[in-house]
């Protein structure tokens, strides 16, 4: 063989190999190339690196959730009367008092409540000590009385009126809730325009009294309550002046019932009826006490009874 061609056939065979071995050790090096690494002296052996990915969102601190301390509600209200004497028996007809007819008549009323300093309970109720106030006034309320003498009927405008301030702790008993209060109340009722023929003194009961409530969370924003007061009353206006029917003793209590709903955030709806009755005792030493030719006193005493009923839209914050 020539010595020329198998000098070439062993070249070509050695590069077969060595080029193979160099372009791998090559790629070797390419995909893996030298790293340093650097130590954080932030932090321990134990605590381990913090990871962050790209698309990884960092959530904000919850906002801290703001505890209702004030609410008031609007809305109108409608109230029936009922105004009735204790007589003699032998009083006839025509010489009976003068009383309203029951009717029923309708307003507006609006209730506010200020807990600066309990704040809620889990169930979002505002508790501990509080203010609390009230105020309802009737609109367009007319009632018909007649005048025996002139044969004539008379329509005339009648104003209802009451307010109430008073103080109050809220103490949560689990879904229950206990309050109790001490307030200052008003309530007026009386015929405007009154002609001198009607002789229906107006009634303006002042008292202050205490109460009591219980209230039950049926589910977070529904409360129904149940409550009462007992008033000693200050003063009852004409119906108890010497003009009227004397002096005397009376009483007077309310019970009330009621539903709270919530709406939506601080918003909700409440809805309430109550009875306030008040119970007189006159002693005869007033105008009207006594027939104008009758030598004793012929009516002895009073119940003026009124049943309300209230809805609201209100708001807490």
């Amino acid at each position: 063989m020539n010595p020329r061609l198998t000098t070439l056939a062993a070249l070509l065979l050695a590069n077969s190999v060595a080029i193979p071995s160099a372009l791998a050790d090559h790629a070797d090096a390419a995909s893996s190339p030298d790293r340093v690494a650097f130590e954080d002296s932030s932090r321990t052996d134990t605590e381990p690196a913090p990871r962050l990915d790209a698309d990884e969102v960092v959530a904000a601190p919850a906002a801290p959730r703001h505890t209702p301390r004030f609410q008031i509600a609007v809305g109108p209200y409608t109230s029936t009367r009922a105004l009735s004497f204790a007589v003699a028996e032998s009083t006839p007809v025509d010489e009976l008092p003068e009383t309203p007819p029951e009717s029923t008549l309708a307003g507006a009323r609006v209730d506010v409540a200020i807990f600066p300093v309990g704040g809620t309970d889990r169930r979002g109720r505002m508790v501990g000590p509080g203010i609390t106030g009230s105020y309802r006034h009737s609109i367009g309320a007319t009632a018909e009385y007649d005048d025996v003498a002139a044969d004539e009927f008379y329509t005339l405008p009648v104003i209802d009126t009451a307010w109430s301030l008073g103080v109050r702790y809220r103490q949560p008993l689990g879904p229950a809730l206990i309050e109790v209060g001490l307030s200052h109340e008003s309530v007026s009722h009386r015929v405007d325009e009154q002609p001198d023929w009607l002789e229906l003194p107006d009634a303006e009961y002042r008292a202050v009294g205490g109460s009591a409530r219980f209230e039950l969370s049926l589910r977070p924003g529904a409360v129904v309550s149940l409550g009462g007061s007992y008033q000693y009353v200050l003063d009852a206006g004409e119906i108890m002046s010497v003009d009227g029917y004397g002096s005397g003793s009376l009483s007077a209590y309310t019970v009330d019932a009621g539903v709270d709903v919530g709406l939506g955030g601080p918003v909700f709806a409440a809805a309430n009826l109550g009875l306030h009755q008040v119970t007189m005792s006159f002693v005869g030493d007033g105008d009207l006490s006594a027939r104008e030719d009758a030598e004793v006193a012929d009516v002895y005493g009073a119940t003026d009874r009124a049943v309300a009923a209230n809805v609201g839209i209100g708001v807490r914050y």
